[in-house]
């Protein structure tokens, strides 16, 4: 009984670090006290618990109806489809009782859940960036700060599940992390997947965010306004 009750506390305390590290991201930008990743989900939650609900539409329009975003909003798209395939076979496989989930989207990676995060995350930071008004350096910082979360919540349950199971390690040396390329045998994984996220930093940090804005808006007309 005490072995279940400390499993569901590390559960909750698990999901609760995903999804503070997820909250951290808002659209637009609205100022130093609700800004962009300054308090999880503050932006969201504060102006809902006094009543005001245009913030929040303007929020979610901007996400799924505003032309600007059409390039970040792909990329979020593929994010959430990686998610939700995750999460379907997750739950699938826990209902069937399986220890171990090494089939589907678990055979390519080996933890797609967060794979599918850390890909909505970055769809919604281009949409930041995109928007302008804000610090390139500080968004595409705060983003990687995200994702070296992401590792440490995944590299801490691999740490159990290979205490747990003693077939995880094979399972480890067969399936990438994090990102479908396998890493060198010279350099540690967690390190490789560091300067993967690295290298997609440098790019975040070179994309002509200016002409994104523009094209988008000349070639994908908002079709809706709140």
């Amino acid at each position: 009984m005490n072995f279940e009750v400390k499993g569901t506390v590390r559960r909750f305390f698990e999901l609760l670090a995903t999804g503070l590290l997820l909250g951290t991201q808002t659209i637009l930008y609205a100022g130093a006290a609700t800004g962009i990743m300054t308090i999880p989900l503050l932006p969201y939650v504060y102006p809902l618990l006094r009543g005001d609900f245009s913030g929040f539409e303007r929020q979610v329009w901007a996400m799924f109806f505003l032309n600007t975003f059409i390039v970040g909003r792909i990329i979020m798209v593929i994010g959430v489809v990686v998610l939700f395939i995750a999460a379907v076979q997750w739950l699938w496989s826990h209902h069937k009782k399986l220890s171990l989930f090494e089939t589907g989207v678990y055979s390519k990676l080996r933890h797609p859940q967060f794979t599918g995060i850390i890909i909505v995350t970055l769809g919604l930071t281009v949409m930041v960036l995109t928007n302008g008004g804000v610090s390139l350096w500080m968004m595409v910082g705060l983003w990687f700060l995200q994702v070296l979360g992401y590792i440490a919540i995944a590299r801490y349950e691999e740490w159990r599940l290979t205490k747990k199971y003693s077939e995880y390690k094979e399972y480890k040396q067969t399936v990438p992390f994090l990102f479908p390329i396998k890493s060198p045998k010279k350099i540690p994984e967690t390190l490789f997947t560091i300067l993967i996220v690295t290298v997609i930093c440098i790019i975040l940090l070179s994309l002509p965010y200016q002409l994104i804005r523009v094209y988008s808006s000349m070639y994908f007309p908002t079709i809706w306004s709140p």
